[in-house]
């Protein structure tokens, strides 16, 4: 692992989005489907990235997120850290872990209200034109995880890197 791990996802993306409406919900429950665009970049020389993401919910809604990862050398580990217009002064508890053979896993604790649990994020096929994103969550420490609540396929914009 190094801080290049993320250089597959600098540029310019769009981003299909299927998310479920509520995340806690069941596998099956009523989901939302939106398009966004992000656009990411290194920060720090090489140690990190960032990334915005805007697009609109299908009701009209706009959609705007923004991550931060960061890597520690001595840890030999990436922090992850999300924020959302959605949640306007809220930076998110970061998810800490790595990459091996080309996917990513990164863990750390959230909570909703009085609901607390660990998120999970995946990163896949990053050695593809198309990576892809996950988020599951466990309830009970990391012992069995929740199906796939939110997915992103992304494309890279045509002439970006």
């Amino acid at each position: 692992m190094t801080s290049s791990d993320f250089d597959f996802l600098l540029g310019d993306w769009e981003v299909q989005h299927d998310r479920l409406i509520d995340p806690f919900g069941p596998a099956d429950g009523p989901r939302v489907r939106f398009r966004s665009t992000a656009s990411v970049q290194s920060i720090l020389d090489g140690l990190g990235t960032t990334d915005e993401t805007r697009g609109t919910l299908p009701d009209g809604t706009g959609f705007v997120g923004f991550s931060l990862r960061l890597y520690d050398p001595a840890e030999d580990e990436w922090a992850i850290w999300w924020a959302s217009a959605a949640r306007p002064g809220v930076l998110d508890d970061p998810v800490r872990g790595r990459f091996e053979d080309g996917r990513g896993t990164f863990v750390g604790p959230a909570a909703t209200g009085d609901r607390e649990y660990l998120a999970r994020f995946h990163w896949v096929d990053t050695f593809g034109p198309h990576p892809v994103w996950e988020q599951d969550f466990s309830f009970d420490g990391g012992a069995t995880w929740e199906p796939v609540n939110w997915r992103m396929v992304h494309t890279r914009v045509a002439g970006s890197l």
